[in-house]
């Protein structure tokens, strides 16, 4: 179970698609650049509910993430949009380090439902909510930012039930680990090891 932190900037933002998930395009890994991240995550969806459907999603969600950097000494911010693969998986390449955050997700939910879910932040704590437009790139909480060649953001879980509500936690790894809908359970490793063992002889795993 996780804990959620983050912030607010007025953001200039390019939007960079960089993760395919069509079967046309295969994912590769790109060799690391000096001074560049690898920025990695997992994403998890319980459909609790959503045209009395209840079920767990992983592929082709397109996650909305908003990064923070200084790069000689001026602060930019960046949105990306990436889509998971199939196994709920996503990896930003060559971004620089700093803070990421995830502001929101698009996913197929039930038989016609295109969910769209944003974030804002009471107090401290970023709550998401059913959003019916354009999912914006504004952040009031960061977190606290990574210099480090590989940024891991974690599985993200979040729940949607059929009164729209949002639950949002954050896990390192999953084992048999248990949800909201009865009698699922959810195994997924690390996202820093996952890319570990699909890319042995990648650049960004040697010392």
């Amino acid at each position: 179970m996780l804990k959620r932190k983050m912030s607010f900037v007025s953001i200039a933002l390019v939007i960079v698609g960089i993760f395919s998930c069509t079967g046309a395009k295969k994912f590769v890994l790109e060799k690391p650049q000096d001074g560049m991240s690898l920025v990695v995550g997992a994403v998890l969806i319980e459909n609790n509910g959503i045209e009395d459907v209840y079920e767990a999603k992983t592929s082709k969600i397109t996650v909305v993430i908003v990064g923070k950097s200084v790069i000689h000494g001026v602060e930019k911010t960046a949105g990306y949009r990436i889509k998971t693969d199939e196994n709920g998986y996503f990896a930003l390449q060559n971004v620089p380090p700093g803070a990421y955050i995830i502001k929101g997700f698009e996913a197929d939910l039930g038989y016609q439902t295109h969910y769209i879910a944003t974030s804002r932040w009471n107090g401290n704590t970023q709550v998401f909510y059913p959003f019916g437009g354009m999912i914006d790139f504004t952040v009031r909480n960061w977190p606290e930012p990574v210099r480090k060649k590989i940024i891991d953001m974690q599985i993200n879980y979040f729940m949607v039930d059929k009164a729209n509500r949002i639950a949002h936690k954050k896990y390192k790894s999953l084992k048999n680990g248990t949800g909201q809908i009865p009698n699922k359970k959810y195994t997924m490793v690390n996202p820093v090891e996952y890319y570990r063992l699909k890319y042995p002889q990648c650049e960004w795993f040697k010392e």
